[in-house]
């Protein structure tokens, strides 16, 4: 190898080298490098992180963090990460990590603060197939989980879709009332059974007949042979969900007086920042599903309080 061959080498090594991410200690302080494109080389300081107990964590998670710890805090990518106990920290696998009280996953989020998998006890965590896991009686998908009655029966369809012998779930939604047998995947979100086409794991609005709470008959004989029936007139102005999540449903108060009584409610994130609650109703052989939808404005500057477009909608079938 001549003098010159040596050099570009061992430039091309400082320079592999010295884009690496990671953590250096100087001046009894602790540092975070990073490099991008734009801006190249880059240096922050921590400022919680103590450099006498600093050191770097590595794991077995394929993953492509630069995990560091004191003894009071853990890093990720030079980050403080809040309400973990570090000295506990260990990963589970498929993206997901573990201390003595919680389990977090970080294969994908929004806010890598807000990565507990929330409800859940962490010793109780298996492990099924990337993304999915389950402890006790919830299923899991990433860092979401939902409640299922059949949860043994699961067997996961892809990374965003599973099935019981009872239920359809897309992500961290049960699609209630879809027909195994005929239910067919369309996309990511979206698929479609003999009698509805679901988006997002509710059932797609084009579905529904519009209609106006004040002429709605609730008082009809076969209330069951309703088709599915959105109200767009209850709610006349931008809601925040925080406010009003508590609050009465105006069709489920309307049910519940005339016989129905509450079976289950859930509540849970639907298309993005969007919520829904969920609320079953049951009545002699006739099961009802109310679902308020918060529909969350985009067109707001992302600094202002969350308001949503609020619509109540209701499907029954007999049971």
């Amino acid at each position: 190898m001549t003098v010159r061959q040596v050099t570009i080498l061992v430039l091309i090594i400082s320079i592999l080298t010295g884009c690496r991410p990671g953590y250096k200690i100087e001046g009894g302080q602790v540092y975070y490098e990073s490099w991008n494109e734009g801006s190249g080389q880059n240096k922050r300081l921590i400022e919680q992180a103590d450099a006498k107990t600093f050191r770097e964590l590595t794991f077995d998670c394929g993953c492509d963090f630069e995990f560091g710890r004191d003894k009071n805090h853990l890093f990720i990518d030079g980050t403080l990460i809040k309400n973990i106990d570090p000295n506990t920290f260990e990963f589970i696998g498929n993206y997901i990590f573990r201390d003595k009280d919680s389990a977090y996953f970080f294969g994908f989020y929004n806010n890598i603060n807000d990565c507990a998998i929330k409800g859940i006890n962490p010793d109780k965590i298996k492990l099924i197939k990337y993304p999915w896991s389950k402890a006790d009686h919830f299923l899991i998908h990433g860092g979401a989980a939902i409640n299922i009655d059949d949860l043994n029966e699961f067997v996961p369809i892809d990374d965003n879709w599973g099935k019981t012998k009872k239920n359809i779930i897309n992500n961290n939604q049960i699609l209630y009332g879809a027909d195994v047998e005929t239910f067919k995947i369309t996309s990511p979100f979206q698929g479609k059974d003999k009698n509805y086409h679901y988006e997002s794991g509710i059932i797609n609005e084009d579905d529904f007949k519009k209609t106006s709470i004040k002429t709605f008959d609730f008082d009809r004989q076969d209330f069951c042979g309703y088709e599915p029936t959105a109200f767009e007139d209850i709610y006349g102005s931008l809601l925040s969900y925080k406010e009003d999540q508590n609050k009465s449903i105006e069709i489920v108060e309307k049910l519940k007086s005339r016989g129905f009584t509450v079976q289950h409610i859930s509540y849970s994130n639907w298309s993005g920042e969007s919520k829904i609650i969920s609320v079953s109703l049951l009545k002699d052989k006739c099961n009802c599903i109310v679902e308020k939808l918060y529909r969350y404005d985009y067109s707001r500057p992302a600094e202002t309080e969350k308001i949503f477009k609020v619509t109540e909608r209701l499907r029954c079938e007999h049971k």
